[in-house]
């Protein structure tokens, strides 16, 4: 992350530029930031201040001179997590036939649930003591109930009900949440495709759909 050649010069090169970089407060925040990321998803683990440090190419003492403690810098991150994962969203028209949703649903989602399992495993255990994580969570939850409410709007208008508490909704939010992605790929151990394929059976039967088979849940769908 931080640029640690030698100076190479007075007033000139790289190390020089290297220098004010570092001297710039928004790239020193950035960098942290992007440390941070980088090292929980290598190792799965919350990191040292010093490990940070390291890796963004800066003093241990930085690290709080830019985020007041602990849970400031994972807020940061926990922002900049959702940037990344949402880059990987491409609108599905609603009025599209249902199972071609569903398959374009899963494909992106696995995707960004992959990005998004190694800092949000972390960030459910910080959550309890952070009323900062647990806004910025809440945040990426609605979002992505927003964007199955619109997906499956022309499904959710047949079923009576379907936005009550315990309607169709939330049935397809539970089953095409991260947990249930986290479970098969964690904790049954399947690939991204296998995974994909159990998701696709449990929303094709809650949404009305014959299930074909898992044939074609290994690719993007066609445009």
């Amino acid at each position: 992350m931080g640029d640690t050649e030698s100076d190479g010069g007075e007033g000139t090169g790289a190390g020089t530029r290297g220098r004010r970089r570092r001297r710039d407060p928004e790239w020193t925040y950035a960098a942290l930031v992007d440390a941070l990321l980088e090292l929980v998803s290598e190792s799965g683990r919350e990191p040292t201040r010093k490990a940070i440090a390291e890796r963004a190419g800066v003093s241990e003492r930085t690290v709080f001179v830019h985020f007041a403690d602990r849970e400031a810098l994972y807020v940061a991150a926990a922002r900049r997590q959702a940037e990344r994962w949402r880059a990987h969203v491409e609108p599905v028209p609603p009025d599209g036939e249902t199972a071609r949703k569903v398959l374009a649903l899963l494909v992106q989602r696995g995707r960004m649930y992959e990005v998004m399992s190694p800092i949000r495993k972390i960030g459910l255990g910080l959550e309890p003591d952070s009323p900062g994580l647990r806004g910025v969570m809440a945040e990426g939850d609605a979002w992505l109930r927003a964007d199955l409410a619109g997906m499956f709007a022309p499904e959710l208008a047949r079923e009576p009900g379907a936005e009550r508490a315990g309607g169709l909704l939330d049935a397809v939010e539970a089953a095409a949440s991260w947990a249930v992605w986290d479970h098969l790929r964690s904790r049954r151990g399947l690939g991204e495709a296998a995974a994909r394929a159990a998701m696709d059976r449990t929303l094709r039967a809650l949404l009305g759909v014959a299930a074909p088979g898992a044939a074609g849940l290994s690719e993007s769908p066609a445009s």
